[in-house]
């Protein structure tokens, strides 16, 4: 009977133990016990954190674009106690070994619910990347592990390849953290993402002077306000971090859709037809997602879909590498706008119908990561299904995808009719979106050289 008794007492420990939630709000204002902002981001940051181990499903696909992404298994460090010369490094979803230097955090432990730590007085240089000399902190940044370079290089070059010691020593300033570090060597070919909420610390990081401050503020204010365009930057880059990891671990295959962009630089300068025809792509797309807004399918949006059936049929078959171009970026940044645009949805950053809009609007991107986005919502909340069975990837582009599963027949009418039926619409400027593709394309091309 004693025996008993003790089971069922452990029994109802382990319960209550099991049952224990994250205390978001406590977590919130230990790390930044001074800052109501930075807590207030951080607590919507670790709803997201908590939304993510429940994942809509897009989010745990099988594609290999998507494997496994979930920000509660990534290794992330948030910077705190930010000096002129140091700051504390808190570690997250460490799983790696404990170096020395690498302190549990107990208060924290106990309000996340798994194990936190701590690097303290970390000079602020040897983490920092960004702004004059590359040596300002940031609110997003890479620490790589000493062998990360290695292998990725490596993965492509024949065997045997050595990999010269200036591309392995490589710092962004001179007082970088060095490969022998214990942090670095511990990450060994993994990569920990590191965070910061603060205000400052971007505008600072971002090479902004104070009098401008004021602007950026409402630049912040246009886009959804500072937690939607910095958390939302946040989770795309870490939806990077997971595919890159992915990749040099094999777990997924490469891609093969590998556009010419100098041909499509060349076609677009030249070609007032295909012009058109992805502008009028763009316009279709962004005005399938304003439909989206409305809860039911519509006539209007199924005609929509059969028009972008035709659209895109042009464009196939005769300007492949520029459909090339947006069938890769609507994938690779497409995704990763996605998964932060329905992470801000999920804990109410911003709504819905917001969103929708915001990403149409936010034109520092190239309207392939936003009509990629805009895809993913379709998929999430139309037709409630995974786009990709059995590992495949990039046979189908991300609108070809959702047509299918829509069982949507391309419409009647001819291509020029739909060019000028969609020439005008509301609050889409199909020409300037064209224009930015340009401009990028331009832009890369001459960083490759």
């Amino acid at each position: 009977m004693k025996a008993k008794i003790i089971a069922i007492i452990g029994l109802l420990s382990f319960s209550s133990i099991a049952l224990a939630q994250p205390d978001y709000n406590n977590l919130a204002a230990t790390l930044y016990p001074t800052n109501q902002e930075d807590q207030a981001f951080i607590e919507k940051f670790f709803e997201i954190v908590e939304a993510h181990k429940t994942a809509d499903p897009l989010l745990e696909g099988r594609g290999p674009s998507i494997k496994e992404y979930s920000i509660d298994k990534i290794k992330f460090s948030f910077i705190t106690n930010i000096t002129d010369k140091t700051v504390d490094l808190i570690f997250f979803n460490w799983k790696l070994p404990i170096f020395q230097g690498l302190e549990l955090n107990q208060r924290l432990t106990d309000l996340y619910g798994s194990n936190v730590y701590m690097m303290k007085n970390v000079n602020r240089k040897s983490i920092a990347s960004q702004g004059q000399d590359r040596s300002q902190l940031t609110n997003f940044s890479y620490m790589l592990g000493a062998n990360t370079m290695e292998k990725q290089i490596k993965k492509d070059a024949p065997p045997g390849y050595q990999v010269p010691e200036q591309y392995l020593n490589w710092k962004p300033n001179p007082e970088y953290m060095d490969r022998s570090t214990p942090l670095r060597q511990t990450l060994d070919a993994n990569t920990l993402v590191m965070l910061s909420p603060n205000k400052q610390v971007f505008l600072e990081g971002m090479g902004v002077p104070k009098s401008s401050w004021p602007f950026m503020e409402a630049h912040f204010a246009k886009n959804g306000g500072f937690q939607n365009v910095v958390m939302g930057m946040m989770v795309h880059e870490m939806f990077h971090v997971k595919e890159g990891q992915d990749q040099v671990n094999g777990l997924s295959i490469r891609r093969k859709v590998d556009e010419n962009r100098k041909e499509i630089i060349e076609q677009l300068q030249k070609d007032a037809y295909l012009r058109d025809l992805m502008a009028t792509y763009v316009r279709i797309v962004f005005s399938i997602g304003d439909s989206l807004k409305d809860q039911k399918i519509s006539a209007v949006e199924l005609e929509k879909l059969a028009d972008l059936k035709s659209i895109i049929s042009e464009m196939k078959k005769n300007y492949s590498e520029s459909w090339k171009f947006i069938w890769n970026y609507e994938y690779t940044e497409g995704f990763a706008e996605y998964v932060s645009a329905y992470s801000m949805i999920q804990v109410g950053v911003t709504t819905f119908a917001q969103k929708i809009d915001l990403e149409k609007a936010d034109v520092s991107n190239n309207f392939a990561y936003r009509t990629g986005a805009l895809g993913g919502l379709y998929l999430v909340t139309r037709l409630h299904q995974m786009p990709f069975t059995n590992n495949e990837d990039h046979k189908e582009s991300l609108w070809e995808i959702i047509l299918r599963l829509a069982k949507v027949n391309s419409g009647n009418q001819s291509v020029n009719h739909l060019i000028s039926k969609y020439q005008n619409i509301p609050g889409v400027d199909g020409s300037d979106e064209v224009k930015r593709v340009v401009d990028y394309l331009i832009s890369t091309v001459q960083e490759i050289k």
